[in-house]
């Protein structure tokens, strides 16, 4: 047996050297073999996949390819595999691909692979790939695809194989990547918002490593500084502080825990005016899930017009009595007013009730008409007289109501329309029904806002 694996060896490594191939009768001559011998060797090496054959001319050459055993291969792989003979045809799926197909074994066994009822599988480039691999040349593709409308990230080795007869196929095997794409835009959406919601913010943003090396911050803390993100990431953060506030924010990032993982601070700071600045820091520390700290999140805050409103209060302090007793005077003095306003509103607002009561009960037909036609306003006795509702009379006009009148006319009477112009008539009204009837008319232009307006006021007779 000794013997016998040497052989292969010399056979593999002869091979190797010429990548071509070589036919039996060189590789004989070359390993000074008899010519049975090597085609028993040679047989073996063609079963465990090792080696390739092909026709050239009369002879037959042997070369070197990586061809995976069949038996080993679907025993192993836990991945979806479609096994395809020489012919491109389906000999062999396991139970993941199966699944993954969503397709019993009887639908695709013996079918070409371009022939089953898969979008994926009808590119042409899907059996180039499995004519190669057929061939001994393994390549990788990637595609999107929908299996029974599922939408599926798929990754396809194809595979070079050899079955058991010694005879060369194809194992396409399919990796379902599609938790990890959506997993990753996922991730890639959740980063783009958190850039979205640090770079909006005003406070100061700073993710800080186990080490206090500043990892992260966002655009607030980079105008505070005055640096870019490039030059701040990378840099100590404890030395970002005044020389006399860095041992107090030293001990309070220092002091937290799994018990006590936060804690804020106010601190100094020299502002860009060369004025005294104040900030409020709060630090929180970040554990792994073995328990060592991961890093430290860090907001800030400028304080400073805080700080010296709270001077502004002290000094206001001793004359508080004395500014609410003169506020307190000015609103009851404004209450006051206040009161006799809102009396004098609901005075008015008594005498527009009554005089909408009074123009909506008035005995006689009263209709605004604007310039255009339209019906402005109308009392209820007008749409009671022609059978129109509130909402209706608001898409009436003027050659619906008074049919005698033609638009050359109304334009006629707005062109001597004045302010104060008035004329008493008989003329006639159509009611929603198509009813006619004459009507005793009063009738004048009126203006109110600046603008004119024809008023009509007119009695059934």
């Amino acid at each position: 047996m000794a013997g016998e694996f040497q052989e292969t060896i010399d056979i593999k490594e002869l091979l190797r050297k010429y990548p071509k191939g070589l036919n039996i009768s060189e590789i004989s001559s070359a390993l000074h073999m008899h010519r049975n011998t090597s085609a028993k060797y040679l047989d073996m090496l063609k079963l465990k996949g090792d080696i390739d054959r092909k026709q050239t001319g009369p002879s037959k050459n042997y070369y070197l390819v990586q061809r995976i055993p069949i038996s080993s291969f679907i025993r192993y792989t836990p991945f979806p595999v479609i096994i395809l003979s020489s012919k491109k045809e389906i000999s062999m799926v396991n139970k993941e691909a199966l699944n993954l197909l969503k397709c019993p074994l009887d639908v695709l066994y013996g079918e070409k692979i371009q022939n089953l009822p898969y979008s994926l599988f009808k590119e042409v480039i899907i059996e180039e790939l499995c004519h190669n691999a057929v061939q001994g040349r393994s390549e990788i593709i990637e595609r999107e695809t929908h299996i029974l409308g599922k939408k599926l990230h798929l990754r396809l080795h194809f595979i070079p194989i050899v079955f058991d007869t010694g005879r060369d196929g194809c194992a396409v095997v399919i990796y379902d990547n599609t938790e990890n794409i959506e997993n990753l835009e996922k991730l890639k959406i959740c980063r783009r918002q958190y850039e979205a919601v640090t770079s909006d913010q005003t406070e100061f943003i700073v993710h800080i490593s186990d080490e206090l090396t500043i990892l992260f911050v966002n655009e607030a803390y980079c105008r505070h500084i005055g640096r870019s993100f490039e030059r701040i990431t990378g840099l100590r953060f404890i030395p970002m502080f005044q020389a006399d506030e860095r041992e107090r924010v030293q001990n309070l990032i220092s002091s937290l825990s799994q018990e006590n993982n936060s804690g804020s601070l106010d601190v100094k700071s020299v502002r860009k005016d060369g004025g005294i600045g104040y900030e409020n820091w709060t630090f929180r520390v970040i554990f792994k899930d073995s328990g060592d700290i991961s890093g430290y999140h860090a907001i800030g805050r400028n304080i400073t017009e805080l700080k010296l409103s709270e001077g502004r209060l002290r000094q206001y302090y001793d004359n508080l009595e004395k500014l609410i007793q003169e506020r307190t005077n000015e609103l009851q003095e404004a209450n006051r007013r206040l009161l006799g306003v809102i009396s004098e509103k609901e005075d008015l607002e008594q005498e527009l009730l009554f005089t909408q009561f009074a123009f909506d009960h008035a005995s006689d037909s009263i209709i605004l008409f604007d310039e255009d036609g339209k019906v402005y306003k109308a009392n209820k006795t007008a749409g009671e007289l022609l059978g129109y509702s509130d909402a209706e009379m608001k898409s009436r006009s003027v050659f619906d109501i008074n049919p005698s009148i033609s638009k050359e006319e109304w334009q006629h009477m707005w062109k001597e329309a004045h302010p104060g112009k008035k004329e008493r008539t008989i003329s006639i009204h159509a009611k929603q029904n198509g009813e006619i009837f004459d009507v005793d008319v009063s009738r004048n232009f009126v203006q109110y806002s600046e603008r004119m307006y024809f008023c009509s006021v007119a009695r059934e007779i």
